[in-house]
Formats: C-alpha cells, structure tokens, sequence
C-alpha cells in the first residue's frame, strides 16, 4: 500500500514538473519577444535621432529606456561600452545577434544618408525576424503545453 503512494506521489511530481517546464519555455518565449520588440525599438529610436536631430551615438544611447533591455543589462552595456559589446554580451538568439552584429559594427562609420539607410534595412531585417516568431508562437506555445506532459504520461506508463 505505501509503495503505491509513493509511486502516485512520483507520478504527480513528474507531471507538475513537466507542466512547470513547459510553462517556463513559454516565458521565455514570450520573453524573446519582447527584447526583440524592444531591440526594435531601439534601431527606430537611432534612426530617427540620426534622420531628424543628426545626434551622437552615444547621446541618442543615453536618450534611449527601455524596461525590457534595462532588465537585461543591455542598456548598460550599450552606454557603457558600445553597440558592438552589447550585442556581443546579450543573450539574443542568434538570428537576431547576427543582424544587430552587422549593425553595430557599420553604425557610426559613415555619412548621415548611409547610416539612416542601414537603420532601415535592419528595422526591416528584424521586423521580418519578428512576424516569424509571432507567426510561430501559438504553435510553439502549444507544444510547449503538451509535449512535456505527454513526455511525462509516457514515463508514467512505461513505469508501471
């Protein structure tokens, strides 16, 4: 009688953890999505301090706040040490790392027109990487919600 507790409590366990680690995924998810948003942000946030105000970088980095990149420690590595570290210190996936890498390594080095253009062409290569993952995100989210705890009921099953 008690192993059988035992083996319904390790059951139940089991399960509540795989329902915590989908759970998790999803946060994390949703997470990634909002930095992205917010890395959106910020290349707006440049371009347009570059096309209207023609402003320093490290001015229009000290006009920029954002919550989600403060959180992070992006912001601070921004303004500390530059575009370049900050990408390279981020937990960005690596898509999104790659374009922002390409960025930060031609911002500032070359003339107002050139630099306005290479804002744009990363809002659009970031707004494309963006719609991907809204796209994909109530599929991701139900596998997320099934697929552990299906994982979970097998080992159950398999256990008995």
């Amino acid at each position: 009688m008690r192993d059988e507790w035992i083996r319904a409590a390790g059951a139940l366990l089991l399960l509540a953890a795989s329902i915590g680690f989908g759970a998790a995924n999803i946060r994390a998810e949703k997470n990634r999505r909002r930095e992205l948003d917010a890395i959106l942000r910020l290349v707006r946030h440049i371009r347009e301090n570059i096309e209207h105000f023609s402003r320093p970088l490290g001015e229009i980095w000290a006009r920029f706040d954002d919550p989600v990149l403060d959180a992070s420690g992006f912001l601070a590595v921004l303004r500390r040490e530059g575009m370049e570290a900050a990408v390279r210190e981020s937990t960005l996936t690596a898509d999104v790392r790659a374009v922002l890498s390409s960025f930060a390594s031609s911002l500032g080095r070359g003339y107002r027109e050139e630099q306005i253009a290479l804002c744009r062409y990363t809002e659009e290569k970031l707004s494309g990487i963006a719609e991907t993952l809204a796209k994909s995100a109530p599929d991701r989210e139900r596998l997320w919600r099934t697929l552990p705890v299906l994982a979970a009921l097998s080992l159950i099953l398999v256990s008995l």
